[in-house]
């Protein structure tokens, strides 16, 4: 079952809180091709500063460094 909502995030960057679209899961078996690719890309965007991330309540650079390191 493809699971998304929408929920209250706080701006890593500015700290200024907005509703986002959160994803949770995608069921390819469900839905376009195109429909569930794109959900699997969505990208939060801070409406206040402009941060744009897959989560904007985290700095994803800086655990993608702990995953290389």
């Amino acid at each position: 079952m493809t699971k998304v909502g929408k929920e209250k995030v706080k701006c890593i960057k500015c700290g200024a809180e907005s509703e986002q679209l959160i994803v949770y899961s995608v069921n390819f078996s469900l839905g376009t091709k195109e429909h569930n690719e794109a959900l699997m890309k969505n990208q939060q965007k801070c409406p206040n500063c402009g941060y744009e991330a897959m989560d904007i309540s985290k700095d994803l650079s800086k655990e993608e460094k702990n995953k290389e390191g």
